[in-house]
């Protein structure tokens, strides 16, 4: 097996969410984090947590390592998640809101085009940064676009030699594109609910 490592981009706290914490927050009276380590943990076996603080993790027994640069958004936590898995050959990097993630994708970004710098979802032309497996190697780029300020995630993903896993390869490991829906707003919460209770 490759070594790839798996993280959780914890982020800051969600303004429009009352401040919240995204991984704390429950869908269906279950954490998103514990949902998401769930999933994770019999698919990678090295998990790491991007988080300022560390206190909501240590009874769920994962490794947390602070942000490189406090205040730089998610390009920050990636360069914080590849300096601290630099044994390994690559990471999957995964935003903290995502309570439906798919065992099938996981393992594909697991897998997949071992080659590539990145390898990502674009499901309808749209590309998901915080869903995807970045390549160790990949950090003098990462760390170069976080020092010069260029904090957008679209573009590393146009500068790196980026795999996609396009429509027709989602269809088959996430059918109803569920590892995609976050967590943003209330309306997001209610909606994350309802799918919650409908699912078996």
């Amino acid at each position: 097996m490759r070594r790839v490592a798996a993280a959780i981009i914890a982020g800051g706290p969600a303004r429009r969410l009352g401040g919240a914490t995204k991984p704390l927050l429950e869908i269906a009276g279950r954490a998103v984090a514990d949902r998401q380590l769930a999933v994770l943990r019999p698919i990678f076996p090295r998990l790491l947590v991007v988080a300022n603080d560390p206190a909501p993790w240590r009874a769920r027994g994962v490794e947390v390592v602070p942000d490189r640069v406090a205040g730089a958004g998610p390009l920050a936590g990636i360069s914080a998640a590849l300096a601290a898995a630099s044994d390994q050959e690559a990471v999957v990097c995964l935003a903290g809101d995502l309570p439906f993630l798919s065992p099938a994708l996981l393992t594909a970004l697991r897998d997949c085009a071992p080659e590539a710098e990145a390898l990502a979802p674009r499901p309808a032309g749209r590309a998901e940064p915080l869903c995807a497996r970045y390549a160790v190697r990949a950090r003098a780029a990462v760390d170069a676009r976080l020092d010069g300020g260029r904090l957008a995630l679209h573009e590393l993903l146009s500068e790196l030699a980026t795999v996609w896993l396009d429509d027709q390869t989602l269809a088959a490991l996430d059918p109803d594109g569920l590892s995609f829906v976050n967590l943003n707003t209330p309306d997001d919460l209610r909606r994350a609910e309802e799918l919650a209770r409908q699912a078996p």
